[in-house]
């Protein structure tokens, strides 16, 4: 038997969407850049596709690209 799909990612889930380390994605919740839904212990976050999208399109810096 094969669970529901949820939107919901782990922490360690949304780390590899965004290609970037643990640390970052907490210290980024933290700082009240990235927004996560708080679940139980402490440090239980889940946060969806949508919130790590939208965080990390206000975190790009542009490039401007040579001619």
């Amino acid at each position: 038997m094969t669970s529901p799909a949820t939107p919901w990612r782990t922490v360690e889930q949304a780390a590899a969407r965004a290609q970037t380390g643990v640390k970052l994605i907490y210290r980024e919740v933290k700082a009240g850049r990235l927004r996560a839904a708080r679940v139980g212990g402490r440090r239980e976050l889940r946060l969806t596709d949508e919130w790590i999208d939208a965080w990390l399109l206000a975190s790009v810096t542009p490039q401007e690209v040579g001619k």
